[in-house]
């Protein structure tokens, strides 16, 4: 299936199952991103979507400044994605399945704190 069609079909099944127009919004933005990302990099089609471009994707992010909250919501978005064309049968698993979130960094200075008595 073609990326566009495909992304298209996502955003009308979120719509039908009256995902708020806030979340359809960010679903156009954080998936738009992706979706425009593989087709400058000429992939044009769900299924030769890989985890290197997932992983790239969101590296390519980091380096514009995206922090660790708006990396992992990207992430979320591109995996409901790629879970809903599994879903359709387009294809069979999840490349972002195995794609890591970032850690954000708060959190492992609150446990870093913690673990040595400083909290």
């Amino acid at each position: 299936m073609l990326l566009k069609f495909g992304y298209q079909d996502f955003l009308d099944d979120r719509r039908f199952k009256n995902t708020t127009k806030v979340n359809i919004r960010n679903y156009e933005t954080s998936l738009g991103g992706f979706v425009n990302y593989c087709i400058e990099k000429e992939v044009v089609s769900v299924e030769d979507i890989t985890y290197s471009h997932v992983r790239q994707f969101l590296i390519e992010c980091q380096e514009r400044g995206n922090k660790a909250g708006t990396i992992n919501t990207k992430l979320l978005r591109i995996r409901a994605f790629l879970n809903y064309m599994v879903e359709c049968e387009v294809i069979k698993n999840n490349p972002a399945k195995r794609v890591k979130g970032k850690k954000k960094m708060l959190k492992l200075m609150f446990s870093a704190m913690t673990k040595f008595g400083k909290c």
